[in-house]
């Protein structure tokens, strides 16, 4: 009786953990599905940082708090000195191959400078995003323009790092992944000596693991896969070290964070946590709160990868015939994938090289292994409880399969597999192990020390046997976009060293550490702010024509990809360019850069002649030629003296009775030496108390029909222009939408200047409407294209201020590009 008992309150206390646990996820799933596609990508950018950062402290603070008990018991933990020995020797026979045989250099490219350029973002500003534009200058990145990252923001982390010690940019971040490389095969090693309960056969699936083509071609690379494997080898041996009767609540302030770094490596990992709970489930269903407290944890640390898969809502940007997210998908890439790994046919066309980002012959020892373990598991009730924390491991790889719009066939995709490479290695040392010992009764030792020599001669054997296909970067040979990376790393070096870079991925050239632009931000650059990139770069400015700049985009194709050859065809029949440098052999297409001169039809003289903004009460002005030039001024509506300038810069000293707090304008009237008259219009914002610059301010919300708001530029990241009048301040929408704001004061009046963009000639209007405290204090009437209003709002009192923009009767998310210009907030004096 007491028995049944016993066993009912038990089974009473599992449900009440279960549900609890249930209402958790619940919880989680409908706080993230019901975030908004723009608040999510905006909380990436300004708290991804310190959400990893945060992780990363609580990662030290569980290691000093566990450091004691792992130094007390690391000499029972550690493997035999002989095996130790073994590992070291494995460990320089694969190192010597890799440095002897594979180029220390990127594979994928824009995934892994796009971690290089989170990094530097993560370092310089301590922000979540990537750095898409930006200027290098005094050694610092000055970043123009950032955007979301779909992926984790663990390496970039440790990027960011690393930074601290090194120089920030693409060769520092080459240099990361060999030490993780050692270190994961290390950790691996430790933690199957353990549950093994045998060195050798351990050291057999770390040799299996090491010798692996993918994984030797990731390590001399910039891949978070490489991350991926060590935080999972950091887990399994922690929880190696750490067997399930003995868990305690210190122990998961290692085992949380470093679960939050693992969940940042792949967005997928998330699908992976299952086998991490299970493993403790005894000791979680003892008290009723642990195992909720532990999901809620793992949630927490995981918020930025779970936020980002919220952002991107499926990855809409893949496409190709078979869809991501589909059945359809996960059998295409499930047969597909399998077909590869069994193929034994190099390609003849490139001298042979090997095709198969996984050996044959380990393929074929993995599903024997497999085979035989399954057999094990049903035939002798065997290794089920690793059975079934494994294959809630797999949660992941499925959920890849499903996803990815692309097989091991596109290189880039063809380091998906280690994502699962422990886990083979694991299965093959073990089938073959076990199989060994069973079929023969021979001796745990001698059965590990054969299945070692095997795993080490098949190893090292494939990798002599195809040490040409290595040097000549098989796998990913065909993506002649990493051969053109390497070529502009080593051309570019004789450049300027203040030279921009007009480019398709901007943000590859500044992981380089140049300053870079992509062609259509360079196309909505006016006069104006060419003359200051000129002035700026010394006239050097280059647009360099890659393979993106060749050809159409091939929307049916399974990689995701882009095209800008409109863009640089536009560029070079809108400026005059000199082509300074072609390289029309290594890529199949001509690699040319051309240094851009001049804008065609434009003055020589406007678009050497640029004003600076307002710093100190005075303001630069600047002109890139030799003759003097005469400007009249005047300060918010007031003519001041005449300007005369003799030398390339001059410092106009403005009058600082005339200077108001708010907004200020001074307009500029010069006579250039051609005899055209260059007007210009510099607006500057005094900051006191008394005064709000709403651009400023941080949103609270905001939704909108297409993008983003853009502050102090247009939806699409041009100059405020209304009716060819251009304002420095402001927010660029797109109707309909709306901007909310809790603002710090009180404020009594709302100045600003509304009308639709001029990169937006089409539509049917917009109405801008003020609300403050949810009452509508302002709306105006239709606005059509050129026409504009200048707007002042009573707003004494509100607490809440929402800018609205609705649009036409007509449904066109080609227009209603809405501008609120200069919009600012004056207080009750």
């Amino acid at each position: 009786m007491k028995n049944i008992l016993e066993r009912l309150g038990n089974s009473r206390r599992h449900f009440i953990v279960l549900g609890i646990t249930l209402a958790v996820l619940v919880g989680a799933f409908l706080i993230f599905n019901n975030l908004t596609v723009s608040y999510a990508r905006r909380w990436d950018i300004d708290w991804g940082y310190y959400a990893i950062l945060s992780t990363f402290i609580l990662l030290v603070v569980g290691l000093a708090v566990n450091l004691p008990e792992i130094l007390r018991g690391g000499k029972n933990f550690k493997p035999s000195g002989k095996s130790i020995c073994a590992f070291a020797g494995i460990a320089l026979v694969f190192s010597v191959f890799m440095f002897g045989n594979i180029s220390n250099t990127h594979r994928v490219l824009s995934d892994e400078t796009s971690w290089e350029s989170m990094g530097l973002q993560m370092y310089f500003d301590h922000t979540g995003g990537i750095c898409n534009e930006g200027i290098w200058k005094d050694g610092g990145l000055d970043c123009k323009t950032e955007v979301n990252n779909f992926k984790g923001k663990a390496l970039g982390f440790v990027y960011s790092l690393v930074f601290n010690f090194m120089e920030p940019g693409r060769d520092t971040a080459l240099l990361v992944n060999y030490p993780f490389y050692l270190l994961s095969l290390l950790f691996f090693f430790f933690a199957l000596s353990k549950w093994f309960k045998n060195d050798w056969a351990a050291l057999a699936a770390t040799a299996f693991l090491g010798g692996m083509p993918i994984y030797l071609l990731q390590a001399r690379s910039a891949s978070t896969e490489v991350l991926y494997i060590f935080l999972l080898a950091a887990l399994m041996a922690w929880y190696a070290f750490v067997p399930a009767n003995k868990v305690n609540w210190k122990h998961f302030l290692l085992t949380v964070p470093l679960l939050g770094f693992f969940a940042q490596t792949r967005q997928e990992t998330v699908f992976a946590f299952i086998p991490f709970a299970l493993y403790y489930y005894k000791y979680f269903f003892e008290k009723a709160h642990r195992l909720p407290l532990f999901v809620a944890s793992v949630i927490v640390v995981s918020w930025p990868s779970v936020n980002t898969m919220a952002a991107y809502r499926g990855y809409d940007f893949q496409g190709g015939e078979h869809a991501a997210h589909s059945l359809e998908n996960l059998w295409f890439n499930l047969k597909t994938n399998i077909e590869i790994m069994l193929n034994l046919k190099e390609d003849p066309s490139f001298g042979g090289i090997m095709m198969n980002p996984f050996y044959t012959t380990f393929t074929i020892i993995l599903l024997a292994a497999t085979a035989w373990l399954l057999f094990r598991l049903i035939y002798s009730r065997r290794y089920w409880r690793g059975a079934l924390l494994g294959i809630t491991f797999c949660v992941q790889i499925f959920v890849i399969l499903l996803n990815v719009s692309g097989t091991f066939t596109i290189d880039i995709n063809q380091r998906y597999v280690l994502v699962a490479l422990p886990l083979f290695a694991l299965i093959m040392a073990l089938g073959l192990f076990d199989a060994l010992a069973f079929t023969t009764k021979m001796k745990p030792d001698a059965a590990g020390k054969i299945v070692l020599a095997v795993s080490v001669a098949l190893s090292v054997g494939l990798m002599i046997y195809h040490g040409d296909s290595f040097r000549h970067n098989m796998l990913y040979y065909k993506n002649k976009l990493l051969g053109e990376e390497d070529y502009l790393d080593k051309s570019l070096e004789s450049f300027p060293e203040n030279s921009i870079f007009i480019y398709a991925r901007p943000w590859q050239m500044l992981a380089s550490r140049h300053s870079s632009f992509s062609e259509r931000t360079f196309m909505g650059w006016d006069t104006e702010t060419f003359a200051k990139w000129q002035q700026q770069s010394g006239g050097n400015i280059y647009m360099v024509r890659g393979q993106d700049g060749y050809g159409e985009l091939n929307r049916k194709s399974r990689v995701v990809g882009f095209k800008t050859t409109d863009q640089v065809d536009e560029i070079l029949k809108d400026y005059k360019s000199e082509r300074v440098l072609i390289e029309p052999k290594l890529f199949g297409y001509p690699l040319a850069i051309y240094k851009i001169t001049a804008k065609k039809g434009v003055s020589t003289y406007q678009q050497n002649f640029f004003v600076g903004d307002m710093a100190d009460g005075a303001m630069v002005v600047n002109k890139r030629f030799p003759e003097a030039i005469t400007c009249n001024y005047s300060l918010n509506g007031e003519l001041q003296e005449e300007l005369v300038i003799t030398q390339e810069a001059d410092t106009l000293l403005l009058d600082s009775a005339k200077i108001t707090a708010g907004m200020n304008r001074v307009k500029f009237e010069c006579m250039m030496p051609d005899s055209d008259t260059l007007e210009l219009v510099k607006d500057f914002f005094v900051e006191t108390p008394e005064v709000l610059l709403l651009s400023k301010l941080k949103i609270d919300a905001f939704e909108q029909a297409w993008g983003q708001p853009q502050m102090n530029a247009t939806v699409e990241h041009r100059k405020l222009t209304l009716d060819k009048e251009v304002f420095r301040y402001g927010i660029g929408s797109h109707a309909p939408a709306f901007v909310r704001y809790s603002l710090p004061r009180s404020y009594s009046m709302l100045h600003a200047t509304i009308g639709l963009d001029d990169e937006s000639a089409c539509g049917d209007g917009a109405s801008f409407i003020v609300l403050g405290d949810n009452r509508e204090l302002f709306r105006s009437k239709r606005l059509y294209s050129t026409e504009k209003q200048n707007i002042n709002v009573d707003v004494s009192g509100v607490k809440v201020l929402e800018l609205r923009l609705d649009e036409g009767d007509k449904k066109d998310k080609d227009c209603d590009h809405g501008d609120w210009a200069n919009v600012w907030l004056e207080a009750v004096r």
